[in-house]
């Protein structure tokens, strides 16, 4: 519960018996007693934040985040059973030491709210203050795949039949390389008349590589799958010696005389030298005006059936800049990510999705997440995990991560089992890889190579990996309505599906180790580990893939690249949509009509929902009872 708000005030003061809560001069100090600090966003380095100096500032850094984020948050927790949440868009600095201090306050704006109760209370009443989660597709949930590097419809239209051939499901594809690069709304190569809002039959695609992508996207939907685009909140700078496009130069000029962009002082706000798409100016999304505009032209996107973007960027802010209701760079450094997201959301309405990078406080209520840039390192995939639990920490709930590494070589065959299979128990599983010679796209950056991370790519020649690979995506699909189930329960409840162990038990865990729904999941992220201890809270579980019944601590050695440790808590249920856990062949089917119950114990109770059932599975030792809506045939076997 919301225990206090400080106006932020000299001398402003909470205490009570545990704690001093006091703001002098722009610094806030909290003198308790404490061991763990959670929260503060998605952090790279570190779970437990006590004794580190943390900035709350949203800052693109390729590979290797370290201190740096994406997505801060100014919001954290103790484990006194004391949460706080400085409602600011400023950026902030967190000494969390003993005591604490927080710097860089705004007396006039600023306020502090201090929370009570456990982590879950906490994080619930961060989301009631901040925004509901928007609730997403199911789509989403199921297996995504992507690399920069497909750039024409025949190489979508070819991965697209490798799918069919390899017999995996995927139900989204995220293409990067598709548009022309100068508007970011047009497909490369499409010819056009000078109109100032185009429609789809406007085009001319004869000499496009993408000769028809309606027909393309149909036939993507036809499979099953899910069509995203990538996008970035830039009025792109081309430089003299590249070919002039004239509608981008319209924008050009449009956008400065309009005022359709951010502004700093008597001109607009360019990205400065030495940043991504550095000279460019970047769209004002709290001006009405500007919003039309862009997305005037972005919505023959959505008739011919895009089902969402990909919403890169947003940390361009870097130096003086207002927008249009008057917010400074001090504001607009974290705000403008939110900004931008937000617009997008607000434009693609309930049933399509916006995927993002950069984010701010309100972000799960506009935003898919995913961890951005890594290279392919164990040290990577670990930052990654701790990225994840913390922004889960925080009520973010949709979020992932690229699997095996976003950039550099290719990841070794262990460290590419390992991503997926802790990618299989994250919200988002998706696949992805940076641009044909990207800055770590080889040690030897003269040397060409496919850097896909696709099953096929890293499997090559064998036979086995790609079964394994397919195998961890069947077992996704298969795990649809337990995830997706699990997911609306989360929304509703104003928690997450990825958690940390402390969120639903008391207790001294593993940092590495966390709840996926009810399972209880060890991943391993350590190059040549073959052994890992799983403590499990009080009760007896059993072993998701041997079925076996353990309790307390479990000790599990010789392990394989294959291996994986998840339990399940004896008294619930794991539904699936065939009766094996991990099936030879599954499709991209979102319909079930028949659901396989997994009855874990001799007695337990499982609500179950999803878009057409609504009821409740009880079972004792002598008998199984349904009780509520149901339109799909309901089968069950018991786990004893």
């Amino acid at each position: 519960m919301i225990v206090e708000t400080l106006s932020i005030q000299d001398n402003d003061i909470y205490s009570d018996e545990h704690i001093t809560v006091r703001y002098v001069s722009g610094e806030v100090t909290i003198e308790c007693t404490y061991n763990h600090v959670y929260g503060l966003g998605e952090r790279y380095n570190h779970i437990n934040h006590k004794g580190k100096k943390v900035k709350n500032v949203v800052e693109e850094q390729f590979c290797h985040q370290g201190e740096k984020t994406y997505f801060p948050l100014p919001f954290f927790m103790l484990d006194n059973g004391y949460g706080f949440f400085v409602k600011s868009k400023k950026k902030l600095s967190f000494d969390l030491d003993m005591p604490m201090h927080i710097k860089n306050l705004d007396a006039k704006n600023d306020r502090l709210v201090i929370f009570k109760g456990s982590y879950k209370e906490c994080i619930k009443d961060f989301l009631t203050l901040t925004g509901a989660t928007k609730k997403a597709p199911d789509w989403v949930f199921g297996p995504w795949i992507s690399a920069h590097r497909w750039n024409s419809q025949k190489m979508v239209e070819a991965v697209q039949e490798k799918l069919r051939t390899m017999d995996f499901p995927i139900t989204a594809l995220v293409l990067e390389q598709w548009s022309d690069e100068a508007t970011f709304y047009i497909f490369n190569g499409a010819i056009y008349p000078d109109k100032e809002v185009l429609a789809y039959e406007d085009f001319s695609f004869e000499h496009s590589p993408w000769p028809d992508p309606k027909a393309m996207i149909d036939k993507l939907h036809d499979d099953g799958i899910k069509l995203l685009l990538w996008q970035c909140p830039v009025v792109k700078y081309i430089p003299e010696e590249e070919p002039y496009n004239l509608r981008h130069g319209k924008e050009w000029e449009r956008a400065q005389k309009e005022r359709l962009v951010l502004w700093a002082e008597d001109k607009p706000y360019f990205i400065p030298k030495g940043h991504w798409f550095n000279g460019s100016m970047v769209p004002d999304f709290t001006n009405p005006q500007a919003n039309q505009w862009w997305f005037n032209n972005r919505q023959y996107l959505l008739d011919i059936g895009v089902d969402g973007f990909k919403t890169d960027g947003g940390e361009f802010i870097y130096s003086e800049v207002t927008n249009h209701v008057q917010e400074n760079q001090q504001e607009l450094k974290n705000n403008y990510s939110l900004e931008y997201v937000r617009a997008y959301s607000q434009f693609l309405g309930d049933n399509r999705v916006a995927f993002s990078r950069a984010g701010y406080v309100g972000q799960q209520t506009y935003s898919l997440q995913w961890a951005g840039d890594q290279k392919s390192t164990y040290d990577e995939l670990k930052a990654i995990y701790r990225a994840g639990i913390n922004a889960s920490l925080c009520g973010q709930m949709h979020w992932g991560f690229d699997i095996g590494g976003f950039a550099g070589e290719l990841p070794s065959l262990d460290l590419y089992y390992r991503a997926n299979q802790l990618a299989l128990f994250s919200p988002i599983m998706q696949v992805h890889s940076e641009p044909v010679g990207g800055q770590f796209s080889a040690t030897d950056p003269t040397r060409a190579f496919n850097n896909e991370r696709t099953p096929w790519n890293m499997a090559g020649n064998d036979g086995e990996v790609l079964d394994d690979i397919r195998r961890i995506y069947n077992m996704r699909m298969n795990l649809l309505p337990y995830i997706y189930c699990e997911y609306l329960k989360a929304v509703e409840q104003k928690t997450t599906l990825m958690k940390h162990m402390n969120i639903d038990y008391v207790g001294v865990f593993p940092e590495e180790q966390f709840l996926f729904g009810d399972l209880i999941i060890a991943p391993i992220l350590s190059k040549d580990q073959s052994k890992v201890q799983v403590v499990l809270p009080e009760g007896d579980y059993y072993d998701l893939f041997t079925q076996k019944k353990v309790s307390d601590k479990v000790f599990m050695d010789h392990l394989s690249i294959k291996d994986m440790a998840a339990f399940v808590p004896e008294g619930t249920a794991i539904v699936t949509q065939k009766a094996t856990l991990m099936p030879e062949s599954m499709t991209n089917a979102l319909e079930m009509d028949t659901l396989y119950f997994h009855l874990y114990g001799e007695t337990g109770t499982y609500n179950y929902k999803d878009k057409n059932n609504a009821l409740t599975i009880t079972w004792t030792s002598s008998e199984v009872n349904i009780e509520g809506d149901q339109t799909s045939q309901i089968n069950w076997q018991r786990v004893l």
